[in-house]
């Protein structure tokens, strides 16, 4: 007979999981497995189809592995083209994902680590208006100087395996991942002061992650989940998988607790307790002023961007997307995508983890995107 493995089950004490939220000491870890995909069972499969991996003589791509890594024909040149083709999967809209992400935003989290490259959590925040920091693990580059103590009401959203917005932090391929742990070993991207937060947190969540991957047992042991220092962390997850002998291991050497359910349901549950013990976070009013913003003209929209203006020229193109609506939505989408980019830049700049001839490159990419989002907004009439 197969062998079978019953750990102990944790019961959702909802009411000590939001102590743990309002004392700052709940840090919740996201994997691919909290996404949902329109077309495909799941974001991973979704991604993999956009990249056609296994498409007979694919120009870019010489091998795709089980594990999610690739062989690159050329490593440099097919290694970009691929990663912009990336870049384009995730920045199409994801509504099921991001009505999902709308609660968990609201959630009172002040560390979200993220193990996807993309920025979509990021950008529902925007969209809702929420604050929050973003950063990310830049294998072998300094971290940034300054760190502002994340909290409740401006979260860390942390990707832990790079940014599509910073290709080079990517990791994509087994070298990237060797690389990876180097860095983590030689202890030079992380700020010590978000590993001392996630020290002195109380509670782990993991919701998603790829439990299946050789990878991530060795991700886990080199970010010191089985250290001392975090012994009298609890690790909550849900009952994704049904190996009894992987069950078994992440129980046993992880000391993770599993609990029956998924992660909608989980959100969802934790969503509505946080409501009813009234701790969720307030999304602010749309602004009045948005609404009553004189609808300018095309010209007039690109005079601000030569002049500099960006923000106002984001906000004058919102409200005119808003006003034209539902002819609007797929630039309506575009914008919060661009909108979310120069945030996210601006946030580099500030972190000063940016060099400044590179921020200038990139902040006339943006503005060049945006004069082509006016122009197809004049388009619409």
């Amino acid at each position: 007979m197969p062998e079978t493995f019953s750990p102990p089950r944790v019961e959702q004490d909802w009411e000590d999981i939001i102590d743990s939220l309002e004392a700052e000491k709940c840090v919740i870890f996201l994997g691919s497995g909290i996404y949902q995909a329109p077309v495909a069972p799941g974001i991973q499969s979704a991604l993999e189809q956009w990249l056609e991996v296994n498409k007979p003589d694919h120009p870019a791509i010489h091998l795709y592995n089980d594990d999610g890594f690739f062989l690159f024909r050329n490593e440099r040149r097919h290694k970009r083209k691929v990663i912009e083709q990336i870049k384009s999967f995730y920045n199409q809209p994801f509504p099921e994902t991001s009505t999902r992400f709308t609660e968990l935003a609201q959630i009172p989290f002040n560390i979200i680590i993220s193990l996807m490259p993309d920025n979509i959590l990021a950008r529902t925040f925007d969209e809702l208006g929420l604050a929050y920091q973003p950063d990310l693990y830049f294998r072998n580059r300094p971290h940034a100087k300054d760190f502002e103590k994340p909290s409740r009401n401006k979260p860390l959203i942390y990707n832990l395996l790079g940014n599509i917005e910073e290709p080079e932090s990517l990791v994509l391929t087994h070298s990237d991942f060797f690389d990876y742990l180097e860095s983590v070993f030689m202890a030079k991207s992380m700020h010590p002061q978000l590993k001392e937060e996630l020290e002195k947190a109380e509670r782990y969540i993991f919701l998603g992650l790829p439990y299946e991957k050789w990878y991530f047992q060795l991700l886990l042991r080199v970010l010191s989940m089985h250290s001392e220092k975090l012994k009298d962390v609890e690790r909550m997850a849900l009952e994704e998988f049904e190996n009894p002998k992987l069950q078994k291991l992440y129980t046993e050497e992880f000391k993770i607790n599993f609990f029956a359910s998924n992660p909608e349901v989980f959100i969802q549950d934790l969503y509505q307790a946080c409501a009813k013990a009234g701790t969720l976070k307030k999304v602010p009013a749309p602004d009045p002023k948005l609404a009553g913003l004189p609808e300018l003209s095309a010209d007039a929209l690109k005079e601000l961007v030569a002049k500099a203006h960006t923000q106002e020229a984001f906000l004058h193109l919102k409200a005119l997307l808003d006003r034209r609506k539902p002819r609007s939505y797929a630039l309506a989408n575009d914008l919060v995508v661009l909108r979310n980019q120069y945030n996210l830049l601006r946030q580099r700049e500030l972190r000063g983890t940016i060099d400044s001839r590179d921020f200038n490159v990139e902040q006339n990419q943006i503005a060049d995107r945006l004069i082509v989002l006016i122009d197809k907004a004049g388009e619409l009439g």
